[in-house]
C-alpha cells in the first residue's frame, strides 16, 4: 500500500504541534524563581544572587519549563473519547483559533552548579541544556487537516508553518563581588554549543492549495524552505511520501558555537529593602556549521477531482488505495532538495527588575519586571508576591502576575531546608501546572541543592 505524501506532510506538521503540547515545556519569564533569591536557582535569573551567610552551593539536576499556546486552546481540547479509544477531534479547537496561531516552549534542565564565597567575592560555574520551540502557523492548515479540501472549492487556503526549534548546551563561569556593605555586581560569560536546529527560511513559507470549483482540480504551488542541523538529514519523497531522516543529536560540544553573558546588581538599601536587576543572554548567538542543510520545495502542481477527506484521514476512518495512489504524483511538487548551509541563531535578550521588602521577621514582599525581546516580538510581565517562614526549614510563597496572556495567574512556590540540602518546587500559574493537560499555558520549576 503505498503512503499519501500529501497528507503525510500536513500530518506531520500537525503532530509536531500537537507533541509540543503534550510536553509541556511563551517565553521564558520565570517570575516567582527571580523573586526567590535564597534559593540558589535564582542564580540563573541573575549572576549577583547568592544564598546569605552561605560559603559553598552544589547544584543538583533541575528543570524548568514554560510553554504557552496562543487562546485558550490546551492539549485535552485536541481529543476525545469514542468507542473505547481516543481519536483526533479538531472541531472545537479549530473554532478558537485565530488566523494566526503561536505555541513556544522554553524549556532549562539544570545538569552541574557550582559555587563558592571567598571574602567579597562569589565564583559560580554551571552546566544546562536548553531548548527554545517556537510554532507559527495558519488557522487554514488545521481547517485543511479536519475538514479536508471539500469546503474550501474556490478559495486559495495559505498553510505555510514557520517553525524555530533550537536546542543547545551552556557552559558557564560567573564572578560577582562586594562593593561595601549595600552593592553587589555580577556577571556571567556562557559558552553556547548547539546540538540541534530547524528554523524555516521567512523569505520562503509559501504553500497555497486552491480547488477549482468546476472540475474539482487541485492547485499546489510551494515555495518553502528550512535549515536544519542534527535534526532531519534528508526528506524522500520519492514514492513512500515524507520519509524524514532523523539524525542523532550528535552535536554536543562541536563547531555549533557561539557566546553569550549576563549581568545583575542587588543593591541593599537597608536591612529591609533591596532593589535588583538583570540582563541575560546579552549578545547570545550560536553559528552553525556542522551537520546543517538547507532545504527547500518550489513547484506547482494540478491533478483533476480530488478531494482531501481530512477527518477520516487523521483518525484512519478511510484508506483508499486509488486515492493515495492519484496523490503520489504531488512528490514532484513537494520533492525538497538538499543544500549544505550556515546559519547564526540568536537568543532573546530578557531583562528583570525588582524590589524586595521584608515586612516581619518571617514575612517578604515582592515586586518584579521582566522583559523579553527578540526578532519578531516583545513581552512583558509584572509580578507581586509574599514569601513566609512559618518555620526555620520551610519558606512558601505566592504571587499575583499579569503577563501578555492573561491578567489572571497565581504563583506559588515552596522551599524546604534540612540540613545542607535545599529542595523548592515554583510556579508563575500554579493552577495550571496541576492540570498541564487542560491548561493553555504551563510554568514551573523543580530542583535541588547541597549548601554549606
Amino acid at each position: 500500500m503505498k503512503k499519501r505524501p500529501f497528507l503525510s506532510f500536513f500530518r506531520y506538521a500537525l503532530l509536531l504541534n500537537v507533541a509540543l503540547m503534550a510536553r509541556n515545556a511563551a517565553a521564558q519569564q520565570e517570575l516567582m524563581l527571580y523573586l526567590s533569591p535564597e534559593t540558589w536557582h535564582a542564580n540563573a535569573a541573575n549572576p549577583a544572587f547568592f544564598p546569605k551567610e552561605k560559603t559553598v552551593f552544589l547544584g543538583g539536576p533541575a528543570i524548568g519549563i514554560d510553554a504557552a499556546h496562543s487562546g485558550n486552546i490546551a492539549y485535552n481540547d485536541l481529543l476525545r473519547r469514542e468507542n473505547g479509544r481516543t481519536i483526533l477531534d479538531l472541531g472545537g479547537a479549530i473554532n478558537q483559533l485565530q488566523p494566526d496561531n503561536t505555541l513556544r516552549i522554553d524549556q532549562r534542565n539544570e545538569r552541574a552548579l557550582l559555587g563558592f564565597r571567598l571574602g567579597g567575592w562569589y565564583l559560580t560555574a554551571g552546566w544546562s541544556q536548553r531548548t527554545a520551540a517556537t510554532a507559527n502557523y495558519p488557522r487554514a492548515l488545521a481547517e485543511l487537516l479536519w475538514y479536508g479540501n471539500g469546503p474550501y472549492v474556490g478559495q486559495t487556503l495559505d498553510i505555510g508553518p514557520a517553525l524555530s526549534t533550537v536546542r543547545w548546551n551552556e557552559l558557564s563561569a560567573g564572578l560577582a563581588r562586594d562593593f561595601g556593605e549595600h552593592l553587589r555586581i555580577g556577571a556571567r560569560a556562557k559558552y553556547l554549543s548547539g546540538s540541534a536546529m530547524l528554523v524555516t527560511d521567512e523569505a520562503r513559507r509559501k504553500i497555497q492549495v486552491f480547488t477549482e470549483p468546476d472540475i474539482y482540480q487541485l492547485s499546489l504551488q510551494t515555495d518553502y524552505a528550512f535549515y536544519s542541523s542534527s535534526l532531519i538529514s534528508a526528506v524522500d519523497t520519492s514514492g513512500f511520501g515524507y520519509d524524514l531522516s532523523f539524525n542523532e543529536l550528535r552535536n554536543r560540544f562541536g563547531q555549533n558555537s557561539g557566546i553569550g553573558f549576563d549581568v545583575g546588581v542587588q543593591l541593599r538599601l537597608s536591612k529591609r529593602f533591596t532593589l535588583s536587576a538583570s540582563a541575560l543572554d546579552l549578545g547570545s548567538r550560536i553559528s552553525w556549521k556542522q551537520n546543517t542543510a538547507y532545504f527547500r520545495s518550489q513547484g506547482t502542481y494540478q491533478y483533476d477531482g480530488v478531494f482531501i477527506p481530512g477527518t477520516d484521514i487523521l483518525n484512519g476512518t478511510v484508506d483508499s488505495l486509488d486515492f493515495g495512489a492519484a496523490l503520489d504524483s504531488l512528490n514532484d511538487v513537494l520533492n525538497f532538495q538538499r543544500a549544505d548551509a550556515e546559519l547564526t541563531t540568536s537568543l532573546p535578550t530578557r531583562y528583570y527588575a525588582a524590589a524586595q521588602w521584608q515586612l516581619l521577621e518571617r514575612w517578604v514582599l515582592g515586586a518584579v519586571l521582566h522583559h523579553q525581546r527578540d526578532d519578531r516580538r516583545q513581552t512583558t510581565a509584572v509580578g507581586f508576591s509574599g514569601h513566609w517562614s512559618p518555620l526555620p526549614w520551610l519558606t512558601v510563597g505566592a504571587m499575583y502576575s499579569i503577563n501578555n496572556r492573561s491578567a489572571t495567574n497565581l504563583g506559588l512556590s515552596a522551599a524546604v531546608r534540612l540540613g545542607p540540602l535545599q529542595a523548592f518546587a515554583l510556579s508563575d500559574n500554579a493552577l495550571n501546572a496541576i492540570t498541564p493537560y487542560r491548561s493553555a499555558a504551563v510554568n514551573f520549576r523543580v530542583g535541588g541543592a547541597l549548601i554549606f
